[in-house]
């Protein structure tokens, strides 16, 4: 029990830690020097990887939704939080006069507004939910711009409105595109989750878990084109569905992809496995067996034991005992 309180707080210390430096990466804006220079795109730097390391941390620290009202708020907040940062940064623009400082930080904000709206669509994966996030999309593409050619007319073409025109213009684009499907950070939402309180080297893990049969089998220690450390890896599966875990920043992740990039295909076709089902005779889908992983190594982090589940779908949907 001990244990496991000190993990959660290691756990809450850590989301602090996020939190602060999301917080840092719009604070060190306010030092950015209004002319171009070395200190300038430095500066600019520690803001984007801040975000990185605050946003997604912190995103990926908490357990997505389970039902379609936690999603919605979960959408909401992310939609409001970008239209918050997006509209400071064309408030800059116009406060600044066209700054290049201005115009560099209402760039970086519309790409991190771009980055929530694009969480916030991707959290819906009922068509209904989808088709209604689409249209909602093509509204506000639509609408901003015609609120650009209103506002560039309206203040008489100045050079400010024409950036923020501008920029509101590019937006659209983006958003019209997300309509129809193509939402750039869709892998940053349910599908890539955490372990909390993991801390064990991979070498270590994949020991650990390598007498532990699951539907893919026995985990292996092998490459991700995208992740620089090596990852554990369980399948390929006959139709190339991998679960993969790995350490980002000194937080577990644990993935579900098709068709992974591995640097050494042949590699990953000598670990192809056919999928085993769990004692009740059935499969896990893709989203579920990405889940039990999620699960399986969770409780392990808490409490040392190594084993799949063995029931579905009572014991996949409460963890295990």
């Amino acid at each position: 029990m001990a244990d496991s309180d000190e993990k959660k707080k290691a756990v809450k210390t850590e989301q602090i830690i996020d939190i602060l430096c999301l917080a840092a990466s719009y604070g060190v804006l306010f030092l950015l020097p209004e002319k171009i220079s070395i200190v300038f795109y430095l500066i600019f730097g520690v803001s984007a990887f801040l975000f990185c390391i605050g946003f997604f941390r912190l995103g990926l620290s908490f357990d997505p939704p389970s039902h379609s009202g936690g999603v919605i708020i979960a959408g909401l907040l992310y939609a409001v939080f970008g239209v918050v940062i997006n509209v400071a940064g064309l408030y800059a623009i116009l406060q600044d006069h066209g700054s290049a400082r201005s115009i560099v930080t209402a760039i970086l904000l519309m790409i991190e507004a771009l980055v929530l709206f694009s969480m916030a669509g991707s959290g819906f994966k009922t068509p209904g939910y989808q088709s209604l996030t689409a249209i909602l999309f093509r509204v506000i593409a639509v609408l901003l711009i015609l609120f650009a050619i209103v506002f560039v007319i309206w203040r008489r073409f100045m050079d400010t409105s024409v950036i923020v025109s501008l920029l509101l213009l590019i937006e659209s684009i983006f958003l019209w595109g997300m309509a129809n499907g193509k939402i750039p950070f869709n892998t940053l939402s349910s599908e890539i989750q955490t372990v909390p309180g993991l801390r064990v080297p991979i070498t270590e893990l994949q020991q650990t878990f390598a007498g532990v049969s699951t539907q893919l089998g026995c985990p292996w220690i092998g490459k991700i084109d995208t992740i620089k450390q090596d990852s554990i890896i369980y399948g390929p599966s006959e139709d190339g569905f991998v679960v993969y875990g790995y350490y980002l920043f000194g937080r577990f992740y644990v993935a579900g992809s098709t068709n992974p990039l591995f640097p050494d295909p042949e590699d990953a076709q000598g670990h192809m496995i056919t999928e085993k089902p769990v004692s009740s005779g059935l499969l896990l889908s893709k989203e579920e067996l990405t889940e039990a992983y999620v699960k399986m190594f969770t409780r392990y982090a808490e409490s040392g034991i190594a084993q799949w589940i063995t029931a579905y779908p009572e014991e996949l949907i409460s963890g295990g005992q």
